[in-house]
């Protein structure tokens, strides 16, 4: 592994031009670390809000209805006009002209959200170079520990991903009294979600001490 050489005083005995090299690579990470961490940030910003969006959107069109009005011209749901066979009893109206609001099985679609902050948060929790200890160095420490905490915080932003497409899929793209609008949101949402926190997890470990940013600066001095 290649090193500073310095002398008995402390000074930097490398040649200029490599010093000057590595400072300017050094710059280079650190404005590859901002850049991954503004963008996974938008990133973030963009899913969370795609998903409040959806559910102010659809709790405010399913309030207009209760209301007597239909600001955003949903009309009756396709369940609730659809003809009946001969002497059957039609089903009780509900207030909101038909449509569901998000109760029940539905209220499901926040699930995946939470999974996908819990991810984020334990997945940053861990640097890169926290899985490379070598067990003989740990004292009072289980390196496995943080490779099982990082394994169940990638397991939590899959499982909140796959959640998602399963709860959009059930209970509103196959339901017809119920707007997908929800579910699509909450899919955008998680998949950013995901997204961003492999962005910053990037950004944390990019030209760190023994990270692979900082071995590649080592290599090309």
């Amino acid at each position: 592994r290649l090193g500073r050489v310095t002398g008995s005083l402390g000074r930097d005995l490398r040649p200029r031009e490599t010093r000057e090299r590595g400072s300017r690579m050094s710059s280079e990470f650190e404005g590859g670390r901002k850049l991954f961490a503004m963008i996974s940030g938008i990133i973030f910003g963009v899913g969370v809000l795609t998903f409040l969006d959806a559910i102010a959107y659809n709790n405010y069109c399913l309030g207009g209805i209760k209301i007597g009005e239909d600001p955003c011209h949903w009309g009756y749901a396709p369940n609730s006009t659809a003809p009946l066979p001969p002497n059957t009893t039609p089903p009780p109206m509900n207030q909101f002209h038909g449509w569901q609001v998000l109760d029940g099985r539905r209220g499901l679609v926040f699930v995946p959200f939470f999974l996908a902050l819990i991810s984020l948060f334990m997945v940053n929790a861990v640097d890169l170079n926290d899985l490379k200890i070598d067990p003989d160095w740990v004292v009072g420490g289980s390196p496995g520990m943080i490779r099982l905490w990082m394994f169940v915080g990638a397991a939590s932003g899959f499982s909140g991903l796959s959640m998602s497409i399963w709860v959009h899929v059930t209970e509103f793209s196959q339901q017809p009294d119920t707007k997908d609008g929800p579910g699509i949101g909450n899919m955008l949402c998680v998949l950013m979600i995901t997204i961003s926190s492999l962005g910053m997890w990037l950004a944390r470990s990019y030209g760190l001490s023994n990270g692979w940013g900082d071995q590649m600066m080592e290599t090309m001095l």
